[in-house]
């Protein structure tokens, strides 16, 4: 049994060293050795030992746990430093300096952790594709210390962000092709570096069909009847598809599915976008190719058609027992009433029936109007023919 004739100077406040994972820590503990004997026969000595697990780490300057990432540091007599390499969160907990005499100083060591995603209960990046108006909702958990704040965003088309939510659910509701489609979750806690998981929507949509009449001079002009010119030697429609999946697209006539020939035309391309573009040429449009034309697009989600009615324009009314007969060029009528298209056809015929007289004399007036009112074409000629009489 041994007596120090005078104490070590000893440091016994309790101290926090906070190290971040995969750095280096260093426990200071520092010892005045001055007069501190046993009597002249031997000095004192020092250990250093966790706690947690009640393990001796060191001995005087030697390390005995068997683990290579600890060392003593003992540069200078009265430095007893415990130096710890490549921190892992294992590693935290409370140490001790202890000194033979009984005395002890108390270090806790906090290890920081960056943030860290934790992939079983975050959404994957490309999720499965979702319905159109149905409910998504975004997860993003994370691991870390202190525990990582979190935040999602969404990107507009120009990436653009905005912050939509600060916890680590938020739920898309009644989502649209319209819905912005990538979205990001950032996770940070103070130390770098922030983490980050970005989410890229698939929306799954019925077609919806835009349908036009592509006009001589390249005007694409929206109308469910159109009357074409007997001498107009191209007819262009042209039908455009957004939907995903992208599936099909053709057209029909008459409720008959068209097929490509030398005269009828069907071409389609597609693009990224989930566009699918259908364009039907018709050369040397006829008597036969008049009627009715649907555009059809379909997928998994549904089925959508747009129809428009082509028509032969009149270009010569049969002869009545006025002097003057009237040709009229029309191209184009913007309205889809039945009663427009009946009155046209029964004028036509009430002109029909009339007799021309053996002996007239017949001049022309021609009348180019855009939009054609057989209503008025009927009027004037009901009054030409009275004056006749």
């Amino acid at each position: 049994m041994f007596f120090l004739t005078d104490q070590p100077k000893f440091d016994r406040s309790h101290e926090t060293v906070s190290v971040v994972v995969g750095k280096r820590a260093l426990l200071p503990c520092y010892v005045s050795i001055k007069d501190a004997t046993n009597n002249g026969n031997s000095p004192f000595k020092v250990i250093w030992m966790k706690l947690n697990n009640s393990s001796i780490l060191t001995m005087e300057d030697r390390a005995i746990n068997g683990d290579p990432r600890i060392s003593l540091l003992h540069a200078y007599a009265d430095e007893w430093n415990l130096q710890i390499d490549d921190i892992d969160e294992d590693d935290a907990g409370i140490y001790q300096c202890v000194i033979n005499t009984g005395m002890y100083k108390t270090l806790t060591l906090d290890v920081k952790v960056p943030p860290k995603i934790i992939d079983e209960l975050t959404t994957e990046p490309y999720p499965s594709p979702i319905r159109s108006g149905s409910n998504f909702t975004i997860k993003c958990y994370a691991h870390g210390k202190p525990m990582p704040k979190i935040r999602i965003l969404s990107y507009d088309q120009s990436d653009d962000a905005k912050i939509i939510s600060e916890q680590n659910e938020v739920t898309l509701y009644d989502v649209s092709r319209h819905a912005r489609r990538r979205y990001e979750c950032i996770a940070s806690n103070g130390y770098p570096p922030d983490v980050a998981r970005s989410f890229q929507l698939t929306v799954q949509y019925a077609p919806e069909l835009n349908l036009v009449y592509v006009s001589k001079i390249n005007d694409e002009l929206t109308s469910s009847l159109v009357f074409i010119d007997s001498n107009q030697h191209e007819i262009r429609l042209k039908c455009l598809a957004i939907m995903n999946p992208l599936d099909r697209i053709y057209w029909t006539k008459d409720n008959h599915k068209l097929i490509n020939n030398h005269r009828m035309h069907q071409h389609v391309s597609t693009s990224m976008d989930n566009f699918i573009i259908s364009e039907l040429v018709i050369k040397e449009f006829s008597n036969e190719d008049q009627g009715d034309y649907l555009c059809v697009a379909s997928n998994s989600l549904g089925t959508s058609s747009k129809s428009i009615q082509l028509l032969l324009a009149p270009t010569t009314l049969p002869p009545s027992t006025t002097t003057t007969t009237t040709i009229i060029s029309t191209t184009f009528i913007t309205t889809t009433s039945s009663s427009i298209i009946n009155e046209l056809s029964a004028s036509r015929m009430t002109v029909a029936r009339r007799k021309r007289p053996k002996h007239t004399r017949t001049t022309t007036t021609t009348i180019s109007q855009e939009f054609f009112r057989p209503t008025e074409l009927l009027r004037e000629m009901t009054i030409t023919s009275s004056q006749g009489k």
